[in-house]
């Protein structure tokens, strides 16, 4: 077992692969590495370093992966936010997810772009035709003041669906990638959608660029992605943040642009704001 004890509190997402029988190191390195080609491919930020994903535990029998993105100031690692983790954890699930249903069952979640589903197929491989096998995603998080881990969600895929998974990403490799008519558009309006914010900084509202803000909408996806203003709403925002309710405890029922890349949710532009009110526990 492996393990960097100076790295007590913070979040991880803990890796369970359970093949039912030996695992061939080629096999194991090959998921490793398409696990982090998922993660610096979608938390790299424009002109900066993406943060790495460090093993901080590895424990043999099922091999449990215990994984934390680790950015380095003045040479110390400081794990990143939990939003990221919560975010790349949920990623996997979803993606696994879309391609694990019946055949000739419409997918239930947004199928992931080509390069991931590449990508998944190589994580789950040492999984696949295994009797037995089972997969376990979970997102955890050590809390500072005892060092207890604590689950704060959980997936689970079995044998079937990790089967189905592989078959039905083999199968997209097969087809011919999707012509520009074809892709969603880039960006697309979506009325009296509920959102929530996830993450907020105290300046006005941007509506291009870098921005501290970010939010999920789970009509149209599970990721928390940036958040912009239209430019004639920007007091939005400052209503949001200097109300008498904690923002991150309410819903905003808002219309909002969306945009896209090759279908995967890039970003929401608040356009109007209809209501608010507490989350519900």
């Amino acid at each position: 077992m492996v393990d960097l004890p100076h790295l007590i509190d913070g979040d991880r997402v803990i890796i369970t692969l359970s093949p039912g029988q030996p695992i061939e190191l080629s096999d194991l390195s090959t998921s490793f590495a398409a696990l982090a080609r998922i993660y610096e491919r979608h938390y790299r930020t424009t002109g900066d370093t993406a943060p790495k994903l460090y093993v901080t535990k590895l424990e043999t029998g099922s091999v449990i992966l215990e994984i934390a993105p680790l950015v380095f100031a003045m040479g110390i690692p400081i794990l990143d936010n939990t939003i990221i983790v919560a975010d790349f954890a949920g990623r996997l699930w979803r993606g696994l997810k879309a391609f694990s249903g019946v055949a000739g069952e419409p997918p239930r979640l947004e199928t992931p772009t080509r390069d991931d589903a590449a990508d998944l197929r190589e994580f789950i491989r040492p999984l696949t035709g295994k009797m037995g096998a089972t997969l376990g995603i979970k997102h955890a998080k050590y809390e500072s003041d005892d060092g207890v881990r604590r689950t704060v969600v959980e997936y689970d895929f079995d044998e079937a669906q990790i089967n189905r998974a592989a078959i039905n990403i083999d199968e997209q490799k097969r087809l011919p990638p999707p012509t520009e008519e074809e892709l969603p558009s880039a960006s697309a309006l979506h009325a009296e959608v509920m959102l929530f914010l996830e993450q907020a900084n105290r300046g006005p509202g941007k509506e291009k660029g870098r921005t501290g803000d970010r939010g999920v909408i789970p009509d149209i996806s599970d990721k928390v992605v940036p958040v912009y203003f239209r430019k004639g709403i920007q007091g939005i925002k400052d209503q949001m943040l200097h109300g008498d309710r904690n923002p991150f405890e309410m819903v905003y029922v808002v219309t909002v642009h969306v945009t896209r890349l090759e279908g995967e949710v890039q970003a929401y532009t608040v356009a109007d704001i209809h209501d608010s009110f507490p989350r519900p526990d």
